[in-house]
């Protein structure tokens, strides 16, 4: 018997009581399609977090990355860039249009290969990165609930992903 006469049925679960916490339920595994949304949810994130650090400089999150390839090492082939940002050889070219009605960066054609067109930082690119954050300022805080250890498995994690996903 309960107290105040209630009966087993009557009884609320604890869950369904205003301010309670949630109990431990177990959890489903997790499917392909809930990784994927999951992903897609961070980048987001992750985009609108770029945004609205770098929106001062006037650049967008692309243009961005591409500035702080170029800041670690100027005249770059658009190839390169391609590769090392994961764009298409197509956006490289429209990004880097943009960038350079903006006055950021400059087309040289390569002494090494004629076929070939560089990408370099005019004085006022170089000049940003004393004006614009860093990627580790941009990222400090998104992370602290992370280990380095498990952003390295996390890294390790997302390249398996990516290689499975070429073949």
């Amino acid at each position: 018997m309960y107290p105040n006469n209630t009966e087993a049925k009557d009884l609320q679960p604890i869950e369904t009581l205003p301010g309670a916490e949630p109990m431990n339920k177990p959890k489903r595994p997790l499917s392909m399609p809930d990784i994927f949304q999951r992903i897609e949810g961070v980048g987001k994130k992750l985009k609108r977090m770029q945004r609205q650090t770098i929106q001062t400089s006037g650049l967008t999150p692309p243009q961005f990355f591409l500035l702080t390839l170029l800041w670690e090492r100027d005249r770059r082939p658009f190839k390169e860039l391609a590769e090392a940002s994961g764009y298409t050889p197509a956006t490289i070219t429209g990004i880097v249009d943009t960038m350079e009605k903006k006055g950021v960066v400059r087309r040289e054609n390569s002494t090494e290969d004629r076929r070939s067109c560089l990408v370099v930082l005019t004085e006022k690119g170089r000049g940003l990165q004393q004006t614009t954050p860093s990627l580790d300022k941009i990222f400090k805080h998104c992370c602290v609930g992370l280990s380095p250890d498990e952003i390295q498995q996390l890294g390790e994690l997302l390249d398996k992903l990516d290689r499975s996903l070429e073949s």
